[in-house]
């Protein structure tokens, strides 16, 4: 009998302390706020802000890596610089200085055309040799035609009288980021650029016979779209030669005829819209560094 009592307070005390951990455990497993915390919560906390130190990071390194690429771009496209008359320091594109130094080189030497061809050079160049030739021949750096692209312009700078107006090379930039031509002059064929992004082209083999082809840009600036053309052809009609061209085969017999004062009238609306763009002389262009 007093062996089953003891048992059974034995099983009791067992009991009491099972209980009294049970009732431990849950309030010490309590958080502040009242809310029961799981392993669950646990691990979604952890998770969490694991991922918010990692994104952050992340985040960083790519900020780090942006500033580091765009320095790097910026070093590249940009090797050189050219003190312009107002003492205004303007970035070059190192793809253009190359260009740049030719043509600087070429009107200090007054090379002949065959140096000329060879340089890749315009050939109008020797006939803008004229006391300083450095001081008549200038470039412009800008995206003329609106297509996001830094365009580069060799012409001839205002108020010299040969050959007013004309553009000896036109350069913009390829896919990888070289120095593309898209035009280049010769004596008795040469460009002017006109309003709104247009570009005029004007041969002649004298007093018989002259084109004028206007043209615009297509959609990567990289070459010219013909829109009109007109002819004064001599040859075909002597008294009346004027000729409303609507391809670019020079061929007046397969073009509008026009009459005197209408051919007249259009040749002045070309001439008219002829653009003089400020060029920077030859002769204020001074390279920091020197073209690879």
């Amino acid at each position: 009998m007093k062996r089953n009592v003891r048992y059974k307070i034995i099983i009791a005390l067992v009991f009491l302390l099972i209980l009294a951990g049970l009732i431990f455990g849950f309030f010490s497993s309590r958080r502040g706020n009242g809310e029961v915390q799981s392993a669950y919560d646990y691990t979604r906390a952890t998770t969490v802000t694991a991922t918010k130190k990692t994104t952050k990071k992340a985040d960083t390194k790519d900020t780090d890596t942006k500033k580091t690429t765009k320095k790097t771009t910026k070093k590249a496209e940009t090797t050189t610089e050219k003190l312009a008359e107002g003492k205004k320091r303007i970035t070059v594109p190192g793809t253009y200085v190359t260009v740049l130094n030719k043509y600087q080189d070429a009107l200090k030497a007054r090379s002949n055309k065959t140096a000329l061809q060879k340089a890749g050079l315009s050939t109008l160049l020797p006939e803008l040799y004229e006391g300083n030739p450095q001081d008549n021949v200038g470039f412009y750096l800008n995206d003329f035609n609106g297509d996001g692209t830094m365009d580069l312009i060799i012409g001839v700078v205002k108020g010299y009288q040969h050959y007013p107006y004309a553009i000896l090379d036109y350069y913009t930039l390829d896919n990888n980021g070289d120095a593309y031509s898209v035009f280049q002059s010769e004596p008795k064929d040469y460009y002017t650029v006109c309003t709104k992004a247009r570009v005029l082209e004007k041969a002649t083999d004298g007093d018989k016979y002259t084109v004028w082809y206007l043209y615009g840009f297509n959609s990567n600036g990289m070459s010219l779209t013909f829109k009109e053309g007109l002819l004064r052809d001599k040859y075909a009609n002597e008294k009346s030669p004027w000729f409303l061209a609507k391809d670019l085969d020079g061929d007046s017999a397969n073009d509008k005829h026009l009459k005197k004062e209408d051919g007249k009238a259009r040749q002045a609306d070309l001439d008219a819209n002829r653009k003089q763009l400020t060029f920077t002389k030859f002769s204020a262009y001074h390279p920091a560094t020197k073209a690879k």
